[in-house]
């Protein structure tokens, strides 16, 4: 039972996780002069917008996955979402804001 409802899922993340980090290893480097003088305000919000929408969405599907659908809480994406939102939107997203604010003047 044990393996079935932990083992399996655990092992199944990291090993995504494991491939993710070698197809990031793959991927051609890129320069960080190249990148900051390409990457206008534009670019760099949308950046923020699709990684922190990507991070709550990703947040909201180990939740559902681990709390919902193994351990049966069905409470407890309702309770992730309005937790989890904060967090992005009101707390890492305003933070970001202002460290790319602060690196575009110096």
């Amino acid at each position: 039972m044990i393996i079935r409802r932990v083992v399996i899922p655990l092992v199944a993340a990291y090993a995504l996780f494991v491939f993710m980090a070698l197809s990031s290893m793959r991927a051609p480097q890129v320069e960080r002069a190249d990148v900051e003088r390409v990457a206008g305000w534009k670019e760099a919000l949308r950046g923020l917008a699709v990684t922190v929408a990507g991070g709550y969405l990703c947040f909201l599907l180990i939740v559902l996955v681990f709390h919902v659908l193994i351990a049966g809480q069905r409470g407890a994406l309702v309770s992730a979402a309005a937790g989890g939102g904060f967090l992005a939107f009101g707390v890492a997203t305003p933070v970001f804001l202002l460290s790319l604010w602060r690196s575009s003047r110096r």
